[in-house]
């Protein structure tokens, strides 16, 4: 089964690195062709979406190759989106690289999204001559970042499937990614193996997040720069939209350094770079700081507790609200709030299960709700954090949950049983916002995520729409949030 590629080089013959990526956008469909209103700044006709610019890494002394993944674009055979046949060929993909006389041998997977997803997974596939990943908003474990967030059925999945993939459908029929999400429930041999082996990611690692991909890339990012296995790894986590940063100056001159340094031997190209760099949010603005650490090693733990309409730092009176419902904390001091976070609720509910939606924003003092960038940019409004857990899929893997990020196993259904206070612990995805003195912050336990849009949780045929559940909180019901509080 034959791929088709692209190979752009600089303009002489001595051998040079090379950036390589597989995908199924279609390598031969320009940026303007899929996205005509979207303008980059180094836009220029060789530019496909997520990959890397060609003509700016060609001036630089890189090779840059794009190949169709199997079964789409111009390449033949059947697509099996994320399947163990799509790291393969990627695998094959940077091992022929790196036997072409115009190149040294050297080879590193970049883009973003899909080209960082296949750069995390066929690291762990350890082909001999990848020699390091620059992996842009990607995701590692693909039930509970991808396909079952919290145990609920992912739809906007539908809605890429159809404007992305089908359009390149070149080969045979594909595996059919969106029926088996909604077939499968709980997590199973399908879901592994498409989930990374984060202990056999080896290479030196450059993963980069961003705080408003809260639809899909966050977690994955930070959880892979956690776990990899790799000696050398750095972590940034940005704002702004879902690619434009990948472009910007900071993260061309970023990348460039990190790839001097593994693929031309620079040995002190990333000398002065952290480990950890975070744009630390601050209302509509951000200030980058250097870290050494994910927690940061300086953060102070700290619960803040619901109550009757309110968040305090002291339990209230043991009492109980229907679902959904919304508390507020008002800050007398500047107060950042910077890494994973989790809720710990205690629900009952006269059905067996029920879905729970925990979304956090920020306020100004007038009232005015701070949004975050999302994958749009500003045009996508995000709360500051979200999570989601199906009550069913509560229990917990204790080898691997921590305060700061509870870890579900998703392999049984466990009812709920009915009318019975039962403890959630929902993990929320990393977050970074300061409250000033006069601002609030708003938790909101919700039915649904109806109001995200493209980003919701609604397939109707999926979801547990109980909206007669209790939240109890105080006494031996202590709901709260685990919050990572920074100190200035």
């Amino acid at each position: 089964m034959p791929l088709v590629l692209d190979v752009f080089r600089p303009d002489h013959d001595r051998p040079v690195p090379v950036l390589a990526s597989i995908g199924p956008y279609g390598k031969d469909v320009h940026w303007p062709e899929r996205y005509p209103l979207y303008e980059l700044v180094d836009q220029n006709e060789h530019m496909v979406w997520e990959t890397p610019n060609p003509q700016w890494w060609t001036e630089r002394g890189y090779a840059v190759v794009r190949a169709d993944a199997r079964g789409s674009g111009k390449s033949g055979g059947r697509l099996d989106v994320f399947g163990r046949t799509d790291a393969e060929d990627c695998y094959d993909v940077i091992e022929w690289c790196a036997a072409q006389p115009w190149s040294t041998g050297k080879v590193a997977t970049s883009g973003i999204s899909w080209y960082a997803m296949m750069g995390w997974r066929v690291a762990a596939l350890q082909p001999p001559h990848l020699a390091a990943v620059v992996v842009w908003e990607g995701c590692t474990d693909f039930y509970r970042d991808w396909g079952r967030q919290g145990g609920i059925h992912t739809s906007a999945t539908d809605d890429w499937w159809q404007r992305q993939l089908v359009p390149q459908l070149s080969g045979e029929d594909p595996v059919d990614m969106p029926a088996e999400l909604r077939s499968r429930e709980l997590l199973d041999d399908w879901y592994r193996e498409r989930t990374v082996d984060l202990s056999r990611v080896r290479v030196p690692v450059l993963s980069a997040g961003n705080w408003g991909s809260l639809h899909l890339h966050l977690r994955g990012n930070i959880e892979g720069w956690q776990r990899a296995a790799s000696e050398h790894k750095w972590l940034v986590v940005h704002v702004g939209s879902h690619v434009d940063p990948y472009y910007a100056d900071w993260a061309k001159e970023l990348q460039l350094r990190f790839l001097r340094r593994f693929l031309d031997g620079d040995e002190a190209a990333m000398d002065g770079v952290p480990p950890v760099r975070l744009a630390i949010r601050r209302g509509h603005d951000a200030q980058w700081r250097d870290e050494a650490g994910w927690p940061l090693p300086r953060t102070q733990w700290q619960r803040l507790y619901l109550g009757h309409d309110r968040l305090g730092w002291e339990p209230p009176e043991e009492g109980g609200k229907p679902y959904p419902a919304a508390f507020d904390f008002l800050a007398t001091e500047r107060i950042e709030i910077t890494g994973p976070l989790a809720l710990r609720l205690w629900i009952s509910s006269p059905a067996e299960d029920v879905d729970v939606f925990v979304q956090l924003d920020q306020y100004r003092a007038d009232g005015e709700r701070i949004p975050a960038i999302g994958p749009g940019g500003t045009a996508t409004p995000v709360p500051m954090a979200l999570g989601w857990l199906r009550a069913s899929h509560r229990e917990l893997d204790p080898a691997r949950t921590l305060p700061h990020r509870p870890w579900h196993r998703h392999e049984r259904i466990r009812p709920l049983e009915p009318g019975v206070p039962t403890l959630l612990e929902v993990e929320i995805w990393p977050t970074s916002l300061t409250l000033e003195p006069g601002q609030r912050l708003r938790l909101q336990v919700r039915a649904d995520d109806d109001n995200l849009g493209r980003l919701a949780h609604n397939d109707p045929a999926d979801r547990k729409r109980d909206r007669t559940a209790t939240l109890h909180f105080g006494g031996a019901h202590a709901s709260h949030l685990y919050l990572p509080i920074i100190p200035e």
